[in-house]
C-alpha cells in the first residue's frame, strides 16, 4: 500500500456510524481529516474549512418502503446555508432519482455520488482495500475526488473506477445488495429442497461452487439462515418499490420471509442464523 498520497487535502466526514467512522479512519492515514456527527462529535465550523466533505449519514427504510433520505437533505441544506464552497460527496445509499433531485434543489453545491461497499464486520479493511470505486457527478469534481484516492493500490488497473450517471450509480448500489439477497434466498431454497429429499445441501451447493463462472462461495453456503442486517433488506425493498414490475425481487423477499420460519429437521442443533453482513455486502 502506498502511504504517500500525491494530493493532500483537508477532508471532512459527516456521519460517524459504521460507514463514516471506518472511512474517516482510513482517510486519516493519507489526508488531514475532521469528523462531525449530529450526536455531538466534532465541529461544524471545522467541516466548513475542508475542501471535500463525505456525507455518510443513515438512510433507513421509510414509511413508504423507500429509502428515507431526509438526513442527507438536512446535511445538504445546512451546507448550503453555511455557503460551503467545497465538493460534497454523498456516500450514503440513496433512493433511485435522489441525486438528480438534490442537484436541482441545492444548485450551489458541487455534488458527487460515491456509494460505499463494505462488509460491516470488516469495514475498515474494506475501506482501505476497495474492490471498486463507483462515482458520478460533474467531471471536474469527480476528478478532484479521485485524486484523494491515489493511495489505493492499482487504482484504475486493478481496482476499477466506474464512472457513470447518477441514476446508474444509484441503481448499481441497490442492485449489488439485491444480488446478494437473491443469492442468499436461492441458497436457502436449495437447502429446503435438499432437506425435503434427504440430500446434503452442502454437497448440492458444491456442484455450483465448482463452476468456473461462480467459484466464490460467498452467500452460497447453506445453513447460515435468512439474509438480514442494516443494508440488504432495505436496499432490496427500495429497488422493489422503485419499479412497478419486480417479480424476481419480490420472490426473493418471499423466500427470505419463509426461511425465517424454517427449522432444519436434523438431529443436530440448527446453526444460529447470521445476518448477511457476516458474509459480505
Amino acid at each position: 500500500m502506498n502511504y504517500e498520497s500525491e494530493v493532500k487535502a483537508r477532508v471532512g466526514i459527516i456521519g460517524l456510524g459504521a460507514v463514516g467512522s471506518a472511512f474517516a479512519h482510513a482517510m486519516s492515514f493519507f489526508h488531514p481529516c475532521v469528523g462531525y456527527d449530529i450526536k455531538g462529535k466534532g465541529s461544524w465550523n471545522e467541516i466548513l474549512k475542508t475542501q471535500v466533505v463525505f456525507i455518510c449519514v443513515q438512510t433507513p427504510g421509510g414509511f413508504d418502503d423507500r429509502l428515507d433520505c431526509s438526513a442527507v437533505d438536512d446535511v445538504l441544506s445546512r451546507l448550503t446555508e453555511s455557503r460551503f464552497q467545497g465538493i460534497c460527496v454523498v456516500k450514503s445509499t440513496v433512493r433511485v432519482g435522489y441525486m438528480d433531485s438534490a442537484k436541482a434543489r441545492f444548485p450551489r453545491l458541487h455534488l458527487v455520488y460515491m456509494p460505499e461497499f463494505l462488509r460491516e464486520k470488516s469495514n475498515f479493511q474494506w475501506s482501505v482495500n476497495p474492490d471498486r470505486i463507483v462515482i458520478s457527478g460533474d467531471e471536474t469534481a469527480v476528478d478532484e475526488v479521485l485524486k484523494l484516492f491515489s493511495w489505493v493500490d492499482g487504482l484504475e488497473e486493478i481496482v476499477p473506477v466506474l464512472r457513470m450517471p447518477f441514476r446508474d450509480a444509484e441503481i448499481g448500489k441497490l442492485a449489488h445488495n439485491a444480488y446478494i439477497a437473491t443469492k442468499v434466498s436461492f441458497t436457502n431454497e436449495m437447502e429446503r429442497i435438499s432437506r425435503e429429499h434427504g440430500a446434503d445441501p452442502s454437497s448440492v451447493m458444491s456442484v455450483i461452487h465448482a463452476d468456473r463462472r461462480v467459484k466464490s462461495r460467498e452467500h452460497l453456503r447453506p445453513g447460515l439462515g435468512a439474509y438480514g442486517g442494516k443494508c440488504v433488506p432495505k436496499d432490496t425493498r427500495e429497488l422493489i418499490n422503485a419499479s412497478h414490475n419486480t417479480p424476481l425481487l419480490k420472490a426473493v423477499e418471499t423466500v427470505n420471509e419463509n426461511h425465517q420460519n424454517f427449522r432444519l429437521v436434523v438431529n443436530t442443533k440448527p446453526p444460529v442464523p447470521q445476518s448477511v453482513e457476516n458474509r459480505s455486502h
